[in-house]
């Protein structure tokens, strides 16, 4: 695989990655209705596993392009920096409240008299129970919570991100400019440019 290739997919598994910030990661559904929040929106952790992954990426590209062979020490923090944003994604979803806890019993019938009742419409309702960095899964009956496709999109392009990382590894032993003057780029038969 050419060095070209290497690099498109690093950096379209970003962007990738990037664009997935603004797809639904949290859908809830309130009767009929359907409320969904971006990553942006939702999870600090989120946003910042996005973030890192982007800037793993462009730190990997910016200096294959401008120096060659990139240094172990850049290269293992690029896959490390990517390996925080897989850790921090699947942290945040695991940190997933269940509403109503288990421990939670139904309030007694004097408790329900005394409490006043308060009209909401749908859209406030899910905006009150869709706080940034606190998720809960509900398994109330007319209320659904949890990650969207979204999630997994964003999970896949930091996958992919890391994966085409590791396989282009430092980026080759020489940059392009440097083989071409030397005359070891293959292009033809003669020898080494004046």
């Amino acid at each position: 695989m050419s060095w070209e290739w290497r690099a498109g997919i690093i950096g379209c598994s970003a962007v990738l990655t990037l664009v997935s910030g603004f797809l639904p990661w949290w859908t809830m559904r309130v009767g009929t209705e359907t409320f969904v929040g971006s990553a942006w929106r939702m999870s600090s952790r989120w946003t910042a596993s996005i973030w890192l992954t982007a800037a793993a990426a462009v730190g990997w590209l910016a200096w294959r392009m401008a120096r060659g062979r990139v240094p172990v020490a850049i290269w293992l923090a690029a896959l490390a920096a990517i390996a925080v944003s897989v850790l921090l994604t699947l942290q945040q979803r695991s940190d997933v409240e269940t509403w109503p806890p288990a421990e939670v019993t139904a309030p007694r019938e004097s408790e329900l008299q005394a409490s006043a009742v308060a009209m909401v419409s749908a859209t406030e309702f899910a905006e009150s129970l869709m706080p940034r960095d606190h998720l809960r899964r509900y398994t109330d009956p007319g209320i659904e919570a949890g990650p969207s496709y979204g999630f997994w999109v964003g999970l896949a392009g930091m996958t992919l991100t890391g994966l085409s990382l590791v396989v282009a590894g430092r980026g080759g032993r020489y940059s392009i400019d440097l083989l071409r003057r030397h005359g070891r780029t293959g292009d033809s038969g003669r020898g080494p440019d004046p």
